[in-house]
């Protein structure tokens, strides 16, 4: 993965820019859990392959969930790695090679839940609250282990929920025809990364909150009314920088949340669409090249 070639803003205590030493990883291991499960039946990419899950598809002759395990395993900051799937036959019946990589691995297989936030609470509650937990997707095929030791650096200095951020200007300065998803703010536009933190029990309250808006993680503004009329219409209007946004949505959740921003443009591409994964599939083979 490649930095972006852009100086980072500064970093506050709600929305935190790595800072010197984030490189060289937390100092307290993580509990990874991988989200692998079917979220539909109709997935825009796995449905190409005739797959029922995304996770399972091919890219670049691997199952697109055996790269997001190659970064946890390979960073420093991790400790123990779950995935969270339908049922581990089904995770291992059209793909044996996968099994005996998450085997070296010691990665353990947890049922998912209803949702994605009760698998989260469910894979917590099952791997007996061994936080601090680091979670992301299957589909983060172009994360690797500075990128995750980079976010878990960050990430042990809260006591609540953290989770990954890209700004728009990198993403546009290293891959313009990425098409994300922004949350407008003031001070600038930040996409999604596909990793959280969860740091204590406490922080389990932002899964309980999340649980009743999950769906509408595409819709900014749908996602934004969940923290009540005022907090919208200043969203809206961008009155908010990321810090002054996190700080009220932390009061609206009762635990503390932080925007954690990466300066990794690739941290902020996974493989929502048949597009996403021709362009990851393109930088995945300029990697081997």
């Amino acid at each position: 993965m490649t930095l972006n070639p852009l100086e980072n803003d500064g970093a506050d205590s709600l929305a935190t820019d790595a800072g010197p030493d984030s490189q060289l990883g937390s100092s307290v291991k993580f509990t990874a859990i991988v989200l692998a499960g079917k979220r539909n039946d109709n997935d825009p990419v796995a449905s190409i392959f005739g797959h029922k899950y995304k996770a399972l598809v091919p890219l670049v002759g691997r199952p697109m969930i055996a790269y997001a395990v190659d970064a946890l395993r390979a960073s420093s900051s991790v400790g123990d790695i779950h995935v969270v799937f339908d049922g581990q036959e089904e995770l291992f019946a059209s793909c044996g090679k996968l099994k005996d990589e998450l085997d070296a691995a010691n990665v353990k297989v947890v049922a998912t839940a209803k949702s994605i936030c009760q698998s989260i609470i469910k894979a917590i509650e099952e791997t007996g609250s061994q936080f601090p937990y680091l979670v992301t997707t299957a589909d983060h095929a172009l994360l690797i282990p500075e990128v995750v030791d980079y976010f878990c650096a960050e990430a042990e200095h809260i006591k609540g929920f953290g989770a990954g951020f890209v700004e728009e200007k990198y993403i546009k300065a290293m891959h313009p025809e990425s098409r994300r998803t922004y949350l407008p703010f003031k001070d600038t536009r930040l996409s999604g990364a596909n990793l959280f933190a969860v740091m204590s029990q406490d922080s389990v309250k932002v899964l309980e909150f999340w649980k009743n808006v999950e769906n509408e993680r595409k819709s900014p503004w749908k996602l934004f009314k969940a923290f009540g009329f005022f907090n919208l219409v200043g969203l809206m209007l961008r009155r908010y920088t990321v810090k002054e946004a996190f700080k009220r949505a932390s009061r609206v959740l009762g635990a503390e949340g932080v925007a954690i921003k990466l300066p990794y443009a690739e941290a902020a591409i996974d493989v929502d669409s048949p597009r996403d994964y021709m362009q990851v599939t393109k930088i995945l083979e300029s990697r081997s090249d």
